[in-house]
């Protein structure tokens, strides 16, 4: 916001802050990008910005309002405003939660990106670790590496290559978006881009650049713009502007850009001024103003401003009258700095803008922004202002904040009078910046011929251990002055430091020299003069990399030329087993209106390059061309005798656990023309991979629409099956690729709609568990059986409502999909998602699907007992408002209102309490009410509320039990004093002291065995019943344990259990290179095993696959329904059911924070057969004494005796689930003999075991 000077902003903001009352709490104002309209360097005058405006006023701010400012940190000026701020820095990757939001970022991208994730292997996670050390904590650096990665610009191999800081990953990436000369090619575009003041339409950039370039037409216009769709964004309405700011600083900056990337803004307000000239006579005052700004910034006629003016007269600009004077001050407040004064006065001297209408506001406007003079970096270029500025007591080697002296100044602008006037003064060129620079390095990479031989002609004078030192300096990246010059492309300043000694094979510690510098760089001139003066020609760095290969990477022909003509070695391969043949099929760039992309492969063939070379991981140049669509390279790799159906592996050998196919890899990737090409050649169109697929199958689930249908023309087989059972449609399904379907069904195929995979889900299943509306409709309308039941007795309805697609749900209700639906072990769709908490859902299918909403579990629950127990008020609510039984009992005689006395729950116990012919004395089989569990878990609220509203203090349970005499027992002395006050008999027995019993909530229980991944002991809410809290039905239905045949290769496959917080960085990483579609567990329990979606298997299944205790143990004191025996007392503990393991167990009972007795069974979870311990080595307490368990804070649960069962019982549990079943906690490594890719982005599914996520799975 901009305020026409500092007392209106005090009286319309700052005056009124201060009049309101103090809140309660301190607020905060946040100002972000605080410096981004003052660049680095720039000094403003009194009030210029915002920056200004809150540095002046700060002190006028309330004492309840924090002022929060984020500011680049190399912007020293805007800083010191804010000196006396605490300074906090965002970005320190020595800070820990710096660190954790870097990895989370880069993990959230893979999770939502697919694009990403089909890049990724298991090997390749060390990239994206090696990436967020890089980053320095910027997400910036992160988010263009990413985005380029998943646009296909950068592999994930590249990585390794990019420079660790913004400004290094600028330069790199134009060098790759922008081989040879074709930075010329687009430049004028960015400095029209760079001088806009406003973005520009695609239209208005055509006009601009058409100025410069006369012949310039549309199709090439567009070609440029497509080059240039890298840096670019969408802007408002159409238009088109930079990426990012830090980028167009960039592009001015020649220090980083060097002079091959340096744009020029001045030529751009040249052609947005002749654009403008040319709609002259129809400018607004807005335009006129702004045609007045690019003709001073232009440069022209500096010396003779009444040129301009003619200019502007010429031009046919109407005149500015007085209805123009709002808009002209809006216009001249929005000035540069710079022009602000020149501007206004151009407009007078045209005699477009009358003195008169300039009044003193707008002069003061005009005026505001004074430029102080006397700063060293606008006067260095002079002698005697240098001069000057010594003879002040400047010190001629006084470093800089940036750690440079003003002879490195004078380097990088190329001042050769400066340079010799500070030598003569005795100015040291040793001395380096921050960065490791010297003058000599920084004037190289400039290209300063003049200024290099100043520096040359001193270096003369000194010994030679001077001249050394300065010669073969390296700075902190491993750059020599000969390198940085044959990097840059000077070949004059190349010449001279050769000819003045420097060594033309120096390296850094990498082992990269000037020669691999100028291969990489494509610059022919300096390749050759670099070999005239002896350069090694075959000399690799430390990861084997020839010259041959740097050029073959960057996609340089005519250096690639140069080099085999002077002998280079075309064979040699660097540390991955790569040539530069394999190099060139994988990394050729690919740029709009550059054509040839073959020449780099066809150059190599033709000096002996061998076709069928294979790389460290077995792929060939055949291979990697294929994977990436390099159609023209495939062609001249089959012309120089490539196989077209050789395979992947080490020697070509590898048959079903990894026979990829050139023809399988350009399927799986949507590459028609590289497909049309390899079926020309004769590809074997009957290849499978490793898991059965067809490249029909691949083609369909990468939704490639033009491959699909010249498959089926081939006559590959819509019906085919892979391992998993799935057919081209289940992949295009559950992709939701509807067209892709749409071609698979079309009339007179063959392909079956119904068809079943392995866990007897159809892709109308599929499609509407990932939420493909459009798929699911054209499925339909196939006539796909609606109400089909996979094994897990799930159909498209219930996975369309358990995973939230409300759209997808709501179509197949309206085209009569059953809602009563129940999964493999009894429970309702609604009891299901009260389970997940999905009260939108769940609204859907009350008010929409008509379910009942009485349907029971196996064990009598509803969805109301499950809303009781979680603690959901708003789904409690929900039910009672439709119409649920508040009294319903499940086959334990348990209302929901028990539920809230064993949780304690008070909100959802007062919904329960209002709802009509609730009835709160109802008794469970063991005849315990509600008060009676709520005095025995010490829930003095839910006593409170139940004896408030009637409940009988005196009730006694079928062993005699008053809820006083359970509560005196388990020491909750409050409760027994409370249930006096409301009439119970007093408690007759003994009661503990504070210090020795709390009477709180006994739901804690200290896990002694429960370590984190990092060994150090904590403290979880476990359960002290038979059986956990509810697990998540999502997690079950998603992590289902796998059939044992649904695939051959996933046998190979291990399950690693490990605690969530051990798992590093880089494992978190290989996880997201699992295959998601094709990683959910099947439903269907293998034999002798309880698969997750079964959580009601016999004690005896459950050993069988149970893993053996890691986590915790955890000590149960639980109900029976079963009567004492004669001849003991009723006051004897005993236990009830053994536990049943649950995948979700710690996770739950955190949540839940309670103990989950066999009075609540686990919603969803039966307990097993009882198994009684004998009495042996047990002591029975005494009557009427507080039994304790492990520890003060473990109590007594609910008396009652099983026949001979005396004592707890400990089971033990780890949090993961049985056999092979996997969530978010396991980490899954396949199949060695499938990682052939590593390093590489050729990637295509893998091994796995049921399909119901995206698949994405490596090679």
């Amino acid at each position: 916001m901009r305020w026409k000077n500092i007392s209106s902003h005090k009286r319309a903001v700052l005056e009124p802050l201060l009049d309101l009352p103090p809140p309660a709490q301190t607020l905060m104002i946040v100002v972000d990008a605080l410096d981004a309209q003052c660049a680095p360097g720039q000094r403003v005058g009194k009030s210029g910005s915002i920056a200004q405006l809150l540095a002046n006023n700060q002190h006028l701010l309330p004492s309840w309002l924090l002022l929060v400012c984020s500011i680049r940190r190399q912007n020293k000026d805007v800083c010191k405003m804010f000196s006396s701020f605490r300074r906090l820095c965002l970005d320190d990757l020595r800070k820990p939660p710096t660190v954790r939001d870097v990895q989370q970022y880069i993990l959230c991208r893979l999770d939502e990106e697919a694009a990403l994730r089909r890049q990724l292997t298991p090997d390749t996670a060390d990239m994206l670790n090696l990436l967020h050390i890089k980053s320095g904590g910027c997400f910036l650096f992160l988010e263009r590496v990413l985005d380029g990665v998943a646009a296909g610009l950068v592999g994930l191999r590249e990585i390794r290559d990019i420079p660790g800081t913004l400004n290094g990953l600028y330069l790199w990436l134009c060098q790759r978006l922008f081989p040879r000369a074709l930075f010329v090619y687009v430049r004028p575009l960015l400095n029209v881009l760079l001088a806009a003041p406003s973005p520009l339409t695609t239209q208005q950039l055509f006009t601009a650049a058409w100025t410069q370039d006369t012949t310039l037409n549309v199709q090439d216009f567009q070609n440029k713009l497509h080059t240039l769709s890298p840096l670019l964004i969408d802007g408002p309405e159409g238009t088109k502007l930079l990426f990012h700011a830090s980028f167009t600083e960039w592009l001015t900056d020649v220090k980083y850009c060097t002079q091959k990337y340096l744009c020029n803004q001045t030529e751009g307000h040249s052609m947005l001024a002749m654009s403008l000239t040319l709609q002259g006579p129809h400018l607004d005052p807005e335009g006129a103003c702004q045609l007045a700004t690019h003709l001073v910034c232009s440069g022209h006629h500096k010396e003779n401003p009444s040129l301009l003016a003619l200019w502007m007269l010429w031009t046919g600009l109407p005149p500015l009258t007085a209805s123009c004077n709002e808009t002209l001050s809006t216009s001249f407040a929005q000035l540069p700095p710079l022009v602000s004064q020149e501007v206004p006065q151009l407009l007078m001297k045209s005699g477009l803008l009358s003195p008169a209408r300039i009044s003193d506001k707008e002069a003061s406007v005009c005026t505001r922004f004074p430029v102080e003079q006397g700063d060293p970096l606008d006067t260095m270029e002079m002698e005697v202002s240098v001069k000057k500025l010594l003879d002040s007591g400047h010190s001629v080697n006084q470093l800089e904040s940036s750690g440079q002296t003003l002879l490195a100044k004078a380097a990088i602008e190329g001042s050769a009078n400066v340079a010799k006037f500070l030598l003569a003064h005795e100015s040291d060129p040793l001395i380096s910046d921050h960065h490791g620079q010297t003058p000599l390095t920084l004037a190289s990479r400039q290209g300063h011929v003049k200024f290099l031989s100043i520096l040359l002609e001193w270096m003369k004078s000194q010994s030679t251990e001077t001249a050394v030192a300065m010669m073969e300096h390296i700075d902190n990246e491993g750059w020599t002055a000969l390198r940085s010059a044959a990097w840059g492309g000077h070949c004059e300043a190349v010449r001279l430091l050769l000819d003045a000694g420097a060594d033309v094979n120096g390296c850094d510690s990498e082992g990269r020299t000037a020669l691999r510098a100028a291969a990489w760089g494509g610059h022919e001139e300096i390749v050759l003069t670099l070999l005239d003066y002896g350069a090694q020609i075959n000399k690799a760095d430390s990861n084997g990399r020839t010259p041959l290969i740097a050029a073959a990477y960057m996609g340089h022909p005519e250096t690639i030329e140069i080099l085999l003509n002077h002998n280079a070695e075309v064979n040699l391969a660097d540390g991955d087993g790569r040539t530069a043949l394999s190099v060139a099929a994988l990394c050729v760039p690919t740029a709009a209106a550059i054509k040839g992309y073959g020449e780099v492969a066809s150059l190599l063939l033709e000096h002996g390059a061998d076709p069928g070379h294979r790389d460290n991981d077995g792929m060939t140049p055949l291979l990697l061309a294929a994977y990436e669509g390099h159609e023209d390279v495939v062609e001249l790799l089959l012309e120089a005798g490539a196989d077209v159906d050789e395979s992947a592996g080490p020697d070509g050998s590898i048959s079903a656990a990894a026979a990829v196919t050139p023809l399988l890899a350009a399927a799986a990737m949507g590459h028609m023309n590289t497909v049309s090409k390899l079926l020309f050649w004769g590809a074997d169109v009957d290849a499978i991979d490793c898991e059965g697929r067809t490249a029909l199958c691949l083609a369909a689930a990468r939704g490639s629409l033009e491959v699909v249908r010249a498959l089926l023309d081939r006559g590959l087989d819509e019906n085919h099956k892979d391992d998993l059972g799935w057919t081209p449609l289940h992949a295009a399904a559950c992709e939701g690729h509807r067209a892709v379907c749409a071609a698979l069904t079309d009339q007179g195929s063959m392909a079956r709609i119904g068809e079943m995979d392995i866990e007897g889900r159809t892709p109308l299943i599929l499609a509407a568990q990932e939420g493909h509306l459009s798929a699911v409709k054209l499925l339909l309308d196939k006539r796909s059986l609606i109400d089909h039941r996979a094994y897990d007795g799930h159909s498209a309805l219930s996975a369309a409502f358990l995973e939230g697609h409300t759209e997808v749900a709501e179509l197949l209700m309206k085209r009569g999909a059953d809602t009563d639906v129940r999964d493999a072990e009894g429970r309702p769709l609604l009891y299901l998602l009260v389970l997940e908490g999905r009260l939108d859902m769940a609204t859907l299918v009350i008010e929409k699907g008509g379910v009942p909403l009485e349907s029971r579990d196996s064990e009598g629950r509803t969805a109301l007992h499950v809303a009781s127990w979680q603690g959901s008020v708003e789904i409690v609510d929900l039910l009672l408002k439709h119409g649920a039984n508040p009294n319903a009992q499940d086959a334990e005689g348990r209302p929901p209102m028990h539920s809230v006395a064993w949780t304690g729950n008070g909100k959802v116990g007062h919904r329960l309490m209002e709802a009509n012919s609730v009835h709160i004395d109802l008794a469970c089989h063991q005849g315990a009410t509600a008060l009676s569990i709520a005095a025995q878990e010490g829930h003095v609220n839910i006593v409170k509320m139940l004896l408030g509203k009637g409940a009988n203090p005196n009730h006694i349970d079928k062993y005699g039990r008053s809820p006083a005499k359970v509560a005196g027992k388990h020491g909750h002395v409050t409760i027994v004093r409370l249930l006096e006050s409301y009439g119970a008999k007093p408690y007759l027995g003994l009661l503990p002291n504070s210090s020795t019993v709390s009477p709180s909530k006994p739901n804690k229980i200290l896990s002694s065995g429960m370590l984190e991944g990092n060994g150090v002991e904590v403290t979880a809410t476990t359960s002290s019943s038979s059986v956990s809290s509810p697990g998540s039905t999502g997690e079950r239905f998603h992590s289902m344990q796998s059939s044992q045949t649904s695939s051959t290769c996933h046998s190979l496959a291990t399950v690693q259990t490990v605690p969530a917080d051990s798992i590093s960085f880089i494992q978190q990483i290989q996880q997201h290179s699992l295959p998601r579609s094709r990683s959910r567990h099947s439903t269907l329990p293998p034999p002798g095993g309880s698969g997750m979606g079964s959580l009601h298997g016999s004690s005896q299944r459950l050993t069988k696959c149970l893993p053996p205790p890691t986590v915790c143990t955890v000590t149960a004191m639980v109900h029976n329904c079963e009567p004492p025996q004669k001849g003991l007392s009723s006051g004897l503990e005993y236990l009830d059911k053994k536990n049943k393991q649950s995948s979700n167990l710690i996770k739950a009972e955190r949540a839940a924070g309670g103990r989950w007795n066999s009075v609540m069974a686990s919603l969803g979870i039966m307990p097993s057969k009882d198994s009684p311990l004998s009495a042996k080595n047990r002591e029975i307490p005494s009557l009427d004494y507080p039994y304790r368990l492990q520890s003060p804070s473990q109590v007594e649960a609910w008396d009652a005796l099983p026949q001979n069962i005396l004592a707890p019982v400990c089971y033990s549990f780890s949090p993961t689930p049985p056999s092979s079943a996997l969530t978010d906690d396991v980490m899954v490594t396949t199949d060695p003999h499938l990682n052939l890719k590593q390093a590489i982005k050729l990637q295509f599914e893998g091994p796995t075991s049921a399909a119901l996520y995206k698949r994405e799975t490596p090679l």
